[in-house]
């Protein structure tokens, strides 16, 4: 991957995509703040800029939140997104695009671009069993749980068993070409700590990783089945 005048000419920068199970607290606005501080930065440096912010609002956590207040799902979202936008106006971040994974362009832009990685054969059934967290949206090793089967980031809530068939993105295909990347452009991970910790990382070997949930309503139905949901 050689750069050009133009790419070193650009630069883009995404803060988190916000959980909106609740309004948004000192740590949204310390991402949000640093990610602004860099794209201020480098609009200084005459670069061309693209800050992207925004919210995350499907999957179970924000279903069952909703479901919690007596809401529907999209009718929560729409209550608690206008909170991140004023703060965020209160705060002058200069956000070039605000992303709401609830948006008609959204959930084109996530159907094309399955529809393109399906296309490539990146995308495979497999089964997963293990436990899950629904506050992190993820499964964990039995070793990140605490006792009485609790994750270690929410002490508070315990995970749940979970025994069924996803799809998953092929990512252990692409760990050579990674590599070969990092060495052709040293500078493409900065700072150098977070480049060695990267490099350890991919040569530790990459783990193909799920990317659908079956049975969930609220999500954005898959192209080429749709009980799964991204």
């Amino acid at each position: 991957m050689k750069s050009t005048d133009q790419t070193k000419n650009t630069f883009a920068i995404t803060t988190p995509l916000y959980y909106v199970n609740d309004l948004p607290h000192v740590g949204s606005a310390y991402t949000t703040m640093a990610a602004d501080a860099v794209a201020r930065f480098e609009r200084l440096r005459g670069k061309s800029v693209l800050l992207i912010t925004g919210t995350d609002e499907h999957g179970q956590k924000i279903q069952r939140t909703a479901e919690s207040l007596g809401r529907s799902p999209q009718a929560h979202c729409d209550l608690v997104v206008p909170g991140f936008e004023a703060l965020w106006k209160q705060l002058d971040i200069q956000y070039d695009r605000f992303i709401r994974t609830t948006s008609r362009r959204h959930e084109y832009i996530v159907k094309e671009f399955f529809q393109r990685v399906w296309n490539s054969g990146d995308i495979y059934l497999n089964e997963q069993k293990g436990w899950y967290c629904v506050s992190c949206e993820e499964f964990k090793d039995e070793r990140d749980l605490l006792a009485g089967n609790r994750c270690s980031i929410h002490p508070s809530k315990e995970v749940e068993w979970r025994d069924e068939e996803n799809y998953f993105f092929r990512l252990s295909r692409y760990q050579d070409q990674l590599l070969a990347l990092y060495a052709e452009r040293p500078d493409f991970i900065a700072p150098e700590s977070r480049r060695n910790e990267v490099l350890s990382f991919v040569n530790s070997g990459l783990q193909d990783f799920s990317i659908s949930r079956v049975n969930l309503e609220w999500g954005l139905p898959i192209p080429v089945e749709s009980s799964h949901t991204i």
